[in-house]
């Protein structure tokens, strides 16, 4: 039981007002998650004299970490505002600053059914689904996504993320490099090559969605049954923003979530996600806007590694996972070259 299980206890009897009681009998800090602090919660909850088991998961912002510099509160009143959509994302029903509680902001959302397939290559050296669940999948995480880019984000409210209009793409790029800056740490030639490129073919966006940012495999909750996989939720929306629905698109089927398969988040062809997305849509992936999320989604990536390490080589953390970017980001950098036509494909 993690140690700040009684203060959990303590805010969920809180924001329960109908029940009688209250009672964590499982508090564990996931070791899964990146870039917020994790805990995931179990509770005994008594109303009207019965007792009833419920799960939540609290994301507390990290005094350090891969996405600085933090606010999980537009985060939070995205998942708020979304509660009650059926797009499969988390109920999200509270938030709090207040330090006197967990020390940093945190926000709590109900725990969904399901498990994280990882972009890995497994025993098979396939990823973590095989052909008949890839077939059962992939129409289900498409779908997703193009609900995903039909919210009407007005009405709801989410227009406090700030509409770029057609600078949406120059707007990401902007803030990402300014992330790199941050870092002070000497740029690769190929990181250094592909922002010159990326300064020289920022696209006009003429649609804005909202934009989930990490939308991939490693983000995908999924239940498998015998002879069946369903997907139960989306993960992971710090990256959460107003912008280029192909923005998504291109992270989805960037090579970082291959695990060494020819297929976008091991699903199928980066091709045929697309077109998929296309006619799930319609709106057309146009190929220069998403030649330019490919390259800005591995800038992303090289900057988000580069923020870790540097977090850790300044010990503002002593989480030796950021510590392992350093032999990583040389092979992100040949993928990056690689995108960018420099190097063959792998």
């Amino acid at each position: 039981m993690d140690p700040l299980a009684p203060r959990i206890e303590h805010f969920l009897r809180t924001h329960l007002p109908d029940a009688e009681a209250v009672r964590v009998v499982a508090c564990e800090r996931s070791t899964e998650g990146f870039s917020q602090e994790t805990f995931v919660v179990e509770a005994d909850v008594m109303r009207d004299g019965r007792t009833i088991r419920q799960g939540w998961v609290a994301k507390r912002e990290p005094i350090a970490g891969l996405l600085e510099p933090y606010d999980l509160e537009p985060e939070f009143r995205v998942l708020h505002a979304l509660t009650d959509d059926p797009l499969p994302s988390p109920p999200t029903p509270w938030f709090e600053r207040d330090p006197q509680v967990l020390e940093r902001p945190f926000y709590v959302m109900e725990r969904l059914a399901g498990d994280v397939p990882v972009p890995a290559p497994g025993p098979s050296g396939q990823g973590p689904f095989d052909d008949a669940e890839r077939a059962q999948l992939l129409p289900a995480v498409i779908d997703t996504l193009a609900r995903l880019h039909a919210i009407d984000w007005r009405a709801r409210g989410l227009d406090f993320l700030g509409d770029p209009g057609p600078d949406a793409a120059r707007r990401e790029l902007t803030r990402w490099e300014s992330r790199l800056a941050a870092t002070g740490f000497a740029l690769d030639p190929s990181l250094a090559e592909a922002l010159h490129w990326l300064r020289a073919h920022v696209p006009a966006v003429p649609i804005v969605t909202l934009v989930h940012g990490d939308f991939r495999l490693g983000n995908f909750l999924v239940v498998r049954e015998p002879g069946s996989i369903r997907l139960t939720g989306i993960l992971d929306w710090e990256m959460v923003h107003l912008g280029d629905p192909l923005e998504d698109v291109a992270w989805c089927i960037s090579p970082l979530w291959r695990a060494g398969t020819p297929l976008a988040s091991c699903l199928c062809p980066p091709e045929e996600f697309v077109s998929r997305w296309e006619a799930a849509t319609g709106h057309r992936a146009d190929a220069a806007r998403l030649g330019f999320w490919s390259v800005l989604a591995l800038v992303k990536m090289s900057t988000i590694m580069l923020t870790g390490l540097r977090a850790f080589q300044d010990g503002r953390t002593t989480d030796l996972r950021m510590a392992i970017f350093d032999n990583q980001l040389p092979y992100l950098y040949a993928m990056l070259g690689s995108v960018r036509g420099w190097l063959a494909a792998a």
